[in-house]
């Protein structure tokens, strides 16, 4: 090989090894750069995650993970109705999360009660609101088919979960989903005048039986509400049911007909009423023994006749009361860091630092929606107990069509001497054509 072939030679390899180089340094055409990995934990940014849609759209993005707070800047933004003493009771929480948390600040607005749930939809359907609403737990179907508040069960882990009294769980539980957080109990309860009636009675029977002897001049032993707010626990205490998990009536059987027998019989054990306040105004003027009401009156009772006079006692079987909670619900239009700090503090509130803060008597005095928190308070204690032996408020939007006909027709049986079997059926026939009217269904679907 002569002098010109070798040098052909080298730079003909020279070139090859240059190309090959080149090649494999350089990305496919139109595939972008690899991005850099983070190199520690502290620069790995949360990602969310979108909830899975139900038959109601409330898509959010949530958190996968746990927020260090203490590196996020956030406003927590929340409308609620507190009256002064839960005002109380709700700072100093504020005040303990915001120790913890220096950067996360709050926005919190008092709405008068009955323009809250009103309020909160006008402003949630144009995309704003608070983060966080406090309400009533018959307020969730509505703002959940509304696609308003969101389905929180995709970061509502079972060790948060598991810490809730299972019948204010059921409260939040709908179609599927999980639509807000129970913080605390409210519920009806028997209250009894100890200087009435000193023995708390455990059947209907005693109830009948210890009013009777109490029933002197125009003290009463007993004055009993059978509308059906206040009457249709009794009907679950008997075995029976209102309505199905659908919201289909299932009182017109014999559990139903023994329900209203057992109405009928309150005339035994005094005079008897039907969604008024009579009763509250004998019981405050010392003039009556037992009376069943909400349990947010105890305070109007026990100054009325005495803390010392007051008992709140289990249920009597085969009597029970409606059981609810209030409720903490995550704003769909909620995003970002803000999403994050109310998610976490939603979280606190249900701790039992702040589940205790909140049952403290000389504040708020709730009776904790969580389990295992310790009451020191007797009449909490008694509230807790009666809670127990309560019945699950229906929480689906078909309760609304069952008021005017069951309550007619518990009238017509107790009062105006209608066969039950008749007046069950009459409200039967009118629940079903409202139902269909509500679902949008034909007569004969």
């Amino acid at each position: 090989m002569n002098n010109f072939q070798r040098r052909f030679f080298f730079y003909l390899c020279s070139f090859f090894i240059l190309a090959f180089i080149l090649i494999a340094c350089t990305p496919a055409l139109g595939e972008p750069p690899a991005e850099e990995v983070p190199t520690n934990e502290a620069e790995v940014e949360q990602l969310p995650t979108v909830v899975s849609e139900s038959e109601t759209d409330t898509s959010i993005i949530l958190p996968t993970a746990e927020p260090v707070l203490e590196e996020l800047t956030a406003q927590i933004s929340m409308w609620h109705s507190f009256s002064e003493n839960e005002m109380e009771s709700f700072t100093a929480i504020i005040e303990n999360f915001h120790a913890a948390n220096p950067k996360v600040e709050f926005d919190v607005l008092y709405v008068p009660p009955f323009d809250l749930e009103n309020k909160f939809e006008s402003a949630a359907q144009i995309g704003g609101g608070p983060c966080i609403l406090f309400g009533e737990s018959s307020w969730g179907p509505t703002l959940f088919d509304s696609s308003l508040i969101a389905d929180i069960s995709p970061i509502a882990d079972n060790a948060l979960l598991g810490t809730i009294n299972p019948a204010a769980l059921r409260s939040v539980q709908y179609l599927g989903a999980i639509i807000g957080l129970p913080m605390n109990l409210t519920g009806l309860v028997p209250f009894r005048n100890k200087d009435i009636i000193p023995e708390a009675p455990t059947t209907f029977d005693e109830l009948v039986e210890f009013s009777q002897e109490g029933t002197a001049g125009d003290v009463v032993g007993a004055y009993l509400d059978y509308g059906l707010f206040f009457s249709a626990g009794h009907l679950y205490g008997l075995g029976g049911q209102l309505l199905d998990a659908e919201g289909n009536p299932a009182f017109n059987d014999e559990k139903g007909l023994e329900w209203v027998e057992l109405l009928q019989r309150f005339k035994e054990a005094g005079p008897i009423e039907n969604n008024n306040d009579n009763d509250v105004t004998q019981f405050v003027e010392g003039k009556a023994g037992i009376i069943i009401e909400d349990y947010w009156k105890s305070s109007i009772l026990s100054d009325a006749i005495g803390l010392e006079n007051l008992a709140i006692d289990p249920w009597p079987a085969p009597l029970s009361g409606y059981v609810q909670s209030q409720n903490l619900y995550l704003n769909v239009n909620s995003a970002g860091n803000e999403l994050n700090a109310c998610w976490k503090f939603m979280q606190y509130l249900l701790s039992e630092e702040a589940q205790t803060i909140f049952s403290d008597p000389s504040m708020a005095g709730f009776i904790p929606a969580v389990q295992g928190i310790e009451l020191f308070d007797p009449q909490q204690k008694m509230v807790a107990e009666t809670f127990l032996g309560g019945t699950e408020f229906p929480v689906i939007p078909e309760m609304s069509v069952y008021w005017d006909p069951v309550n007619s027709a518990l009238i017509a049986a107790v009062e105006q001497g209608v066969d039950p079997a008749d007046a069950l059926q009459g409200a039967y026939d009118e629940v079903v054509n409202k139902l269909s009217e509500l679902r949008g269904e034909s007569p004969d679907s």
